[in-house]
């Protein structure tokens, strides 16, 4: 997951204190994530999620489809 949220602040041009402080947690939480050190908790990804609803929770979660979702409508 740690590339996928790199990839995520390299695309929204975050730096990891920045992006730490939008999603209100410690900076040092993400600096470890991104180190390798740990792995983010369920809290955290919520909060990823939640600040940040167009990214796809496939794609965080399991690398699966696109970084953002689909704006297209359902079709009838």
């Amino acid at each position: 997951m740690k590339d996928r949220l790199q990839k995520f602040l390299l695309k929204e041009h975050l730096s990891p204190s920045r992006f730490a402080d939008e999603i209100g947690v410690q900076r040092s939480s993400i600096s470890h994530i991104l180190s390798g050190r740990n792995n983010p908790s369920l809290d955290l990804i919520q909060k990823i999620l939640t600040r940040y609803n167009q990214i796809s929770p496939d794609w965080l979660l399991l690398g699966k489809g696109e970084l953002y979702k689909s704006s297209r409508l359902p079709s009838l």
